[in-house]
C-alpha cells in the first residue's frame, strides 16, 4: 500500500456488520485497520488470552454485552470506581473511562506490567465518535503519546501531523498571493511619458459592449425620446469615472510599496 496513512481512510461495514460497533470492542475493530502495528501489545495480549482460559476475554466474536456479565469483569470495575488511586495518574477523561468499561482497566492494568506499543481508548462520544491514541510505554506510570486516531462513524483516521497542517496551509496561502500578484502584474502598464502606473478598471475590461442598440429604432418619436437619455447617461458615466480612477497619490503610494517589496522591480 503506497498511500501515507495521514491519507488513508479504512472502514469494514461487514465487520460492523458482524459484531456491531460500541466502546466495548471499539479497539477490536481497530486492530483490523492498516493503521494497527501487530506487534504491539495488545495484539501480545490479545494471542495470550485466546490460547489461554486464564483472565476474562476482550468483548470480540459478536458477543453482545458478554464481557460486561463476567464475573471478573465486574469486579475490575469496581476496582476501577473504587480505587482511584489505582489510576490516578491518568487523565480525568481516562479514568472516567476505566470506571464506566471494565473492559478497558483490565486491559490497562495488563498493558501496565507491559513496556512498548501500545493502543488505550482516549475519548468516547458514543454512538458514533472515539479516539484511540497510540503510545510507547516506558513504565508503569510512564508513557510518550506517539499518534491519534479517530473513529468517526464507521471510519477510521489517522491525525495529521503539525508539519502536514502548517505545510498545507502556507501551500494555499502561496497560491492566493501568487494569482493575486499576477492579476496585479495585468493591471500594470507602461508608457515612457509617464512611467508605470495602472489601467483604470473600465480600460481593463474592455470597451463597453453592453450598450442599448437604441439607434435602429425607427421613427422621429423614439429618436427624439431616446436622446435626452442618451445624454443622461454620458454625464453619469463622466461623473462617475473619476470615482473609480487611480488618483496620482494612490499611484505613488502604490510605486513606493513596490519597490520596497521588490528592489528587481527597478
Amino acid at each position: 500500500m503506497n498511500t501515507p496513512l495521514d491519507e488513508l481512510q479504512w472502514k469494514s461495514p461487514e465487520w460492523i456488520q458482524a459484531f456491531g460497533l460500541r466502546t466495548d470492542n471499539v479497539l477490536d475493530y481497530f486492530a483490523e485497520s492498516p493503521f494497527f502495528n501487530k506487534t504491539s501489545n495488545n495484539q501480545v495480549i490479545k494471542m495470550q488470552r485466546q490460547f489461554s482460559q486464564m483472565g476474562p476475554p476482550l468483548a470480540t466474536d459478536g458477543s453482545q454485552g458478554g464481557t460486561r456479565q463476567d464475573p471478573a469483569s465486574q469486579g475490575g470495575g469496581n476496582n476501577a470506581q473504587g480505587g482511584g488511586s489505582e489510576f490516578g495518574h491518568l487523565e480525568p477523561i481516562r479514568r472516567e473511562i476505566l470506571a464506566k468499561y471494565p473492559i478497558h482497566a483490565i486491559l490497562e492494568r495488563e498493558l501496565s506490567k507491559m513496556k512498548g506499543l501500545e493502543y488505550v481508548v482516549a475519548h468516547i462520544r458514543e454512538p458514533d465518535f472515539w479516539i484511540i491514541k497510540k503510545q510507547n510505554r516506558l513504565g508503569p506510570y510512564q508513557v510518550q503519546v506517539l499518534q491519534d486516531y479517530y473513529i468517526i462513524g464507521a471510519n477510521v483516521y489517522q491525525s495529521p501531523s503539525v508539519f502536514r497542517i502548517i505545510q498545507s496551509r502556507l501551500m494555499s496561502t502561496s497560491f492566493h498571493l501568487s494569482s493575486t500578484l499576477e492579476r496585479l502584474h495585468s493591471l500594470a502598464e507602461f508608457s515612457p511619458s509617464q512611467g508605470v502606473q495602472f489601467k483604470r478598471p473600465q480600460d481593463a475590461m474592455g470597451p463597453n459592449t453592453s450598450a442599448p442598440a437604441t439607434a435602429a429604432t425607427t421613427g422621429p418619436l423614439s429618436a427624439v425620446a431616446t436622446a435626452p437619455t442618451a445624454q443622461a447617461t454620458g454625464s453619469q458615466l463622466d461623473q462617475a469615472a473619476p470615482q473609480h480612477s487611480i488618483t496620482p497619490e494612490m499611484m505613488h503610494k502604490l510605486m513606493v510599496i513596490s519597490v520596497k517589496s521588490t528592489p528587481e522591480y527597478i
